[in-house]
């Protein structure tokens, strides 16, 4: 069975959304499900659409059963005829029905669904035309975390995918908007550079290849293309990207945001009005200074500033494992106590961090992983504080 499929639907059971016989199935019981046409569509409430990320059935992708003896034909129907995870959909399919008692062979044809079926699914998933995707508003569970520096260059790109790495590992739903429009890294860090899908209107976020799900303005142009774009296009870029992608209102949306305190930085802040702000800074004084400023920016927005983060914080020494302070100072201490909140970790320099496409993230267990668990467990540990109106 896929390792895509063990992870999604563990996940589901660890949150109690899968259905009561999941994990019997997982451990090689027999399904409860049965060998008949209601049991197979049964068993294929477990297969989730990759982009949608909502099982076939729910979303009325499955259009037809056959049963020939030990072979299952499975008709599904696709919202566009050149789906990019076709291939992904049949494994899973099969994957998923190879586990009932008595199936040999399992078949998957594809059908494409009627405009008028797709403009149903597309407006019963987005909820129709709004300023903000439901996600973003006040009343969604879905958790706003927007990771700001004073500068760059100082790893605020890093921390925003390794966090929402950490909160995957954790076993979180989490999604990533790249909201660094003329800095957008979030596609060659992920190593995922392909365009993203669109279907009437509604924009699908890309999939990168551990999993992570993310929207960037880095996904629409040629690498290496300058976004050359004044601020009020930069800022109606945006607003597109938080009211026409297709945000599944996971546990948690990391959004990248543009250093400084520029005019783009205060008006995303004012977009996501319930976000929580998490402050990069590294160890030394002039960054600590700048890093002060970007969250007194998000505190006159009325973001709460939920932590601080000091990014090449140390290196540790190869041969007696000691913490070398090689930048000094204590950045992300100055820059806590000014904002009155808390250092929520520190995270060490990796002498073989080589920053190369695709390879952003550190390896799970590493000292940098390890510090980013801990800061993803302490976010999670944090309640979200209900946003008060100003009048």
């Amino acid at each position: 069975m896929a390792d895509w499929f063990r992870r999604r639907v563990g996940r589901d059971v660890a949150r109690g959304e899968g259905p009561p016989d999941d994990a019997a199935r997982r451990e090689g019981a027999t399904p409860a499900d049965g060998f008949t046409e209601e049991g197979i569509r049964e068993a294929l409430r477990d297969v989730r659409d990759p982009e949608i990320g909502r099982d076939l059935v729910s979303l009325n992708m499955i259009r037809g059963i056959e049963i020939e003896g030990p072979k299952v034909t499975v008709g599904v129907a696709l919202t566009t005829a050149g789906c990019p995870l076709k291939h992904r959909i049949t494994q899973d399919v099969r994957d998923r029905l190879m586990m009932i008692e008595g199936v040999r062979e399992v078949e998957v044809d594809f059908g494409v669904m009627t405009d008028q079926d797709r403009q149903n699914l597309m407006s019963a998933l987005h909820g129709g035309r709004a300023e903000i995707a439901p996600a973003f508003r006040d009343e969604s569970k879905t958790r706003i975390i927007a990771v700001v520096s004073g500068k760059g260059g100082v790893g605020k790109s890093t921390v925003a995918v390794n966090l929402a790495a950490a909160l995957d590992r954790a076993g979180h739903s989490v999604e990533i908007l790249d909201a660094d429009v003329h800095g957008a890294s979030v596609p060659v860090m992920l190593g995922a550079l392909q365009k993203p899908n669109v279907v009437d209107g509604v924009i699908f976020p890309v999939e990168s290849p551990t999993g992570l799900k993310f929207i960037s303005m880095g996904n629409f142009v040629s690498e290496g293309q300058a976004i050359i774009w004044r601020a009020p296009i930069v800022n109606k870029a945006l607003t597109q990207l938080m009211r026409d992608v297709y945000w599944d209102e996971p546990d948690f949306i990391i959004v990248d945001m543009p250093p400084g305190t520029g005019d783009v930085a205060l008006t995303v802040a004012q977009m996501i009005p319930k976000a929580e702000a998490l402050v990069v800074t590294t160890p030394q004084a002039d960054a600590a200074r700048v890093a002060v400023k970007a969250g007194r920016m998000a505190v006159q927005a009325h973001l709460r500033v939920i932590g601080v983060v000091e990014n090449m914080s140390y290196a540790e020494c190869p041969d007696c494992g000691k913490e070398l302070r090689i930048f000094g100072g204590d950045g992300g201490e100055r820059v806590a106590s000014e904002l009155g909140s808390r250092v929520l970790g520190r995270i060490p320099i990796l002498p073989d961090a080589t920053g190369e496409p695709g390879r952003c993230l550190f390896e799970a267990g590493s000292s940098p992983a390890r510090a980013f668990d801990e800061i993803a467990a302490s976010l999670a540990a944090t309640k979200a504080r209900k946003r008060i109106k100003v009048l």
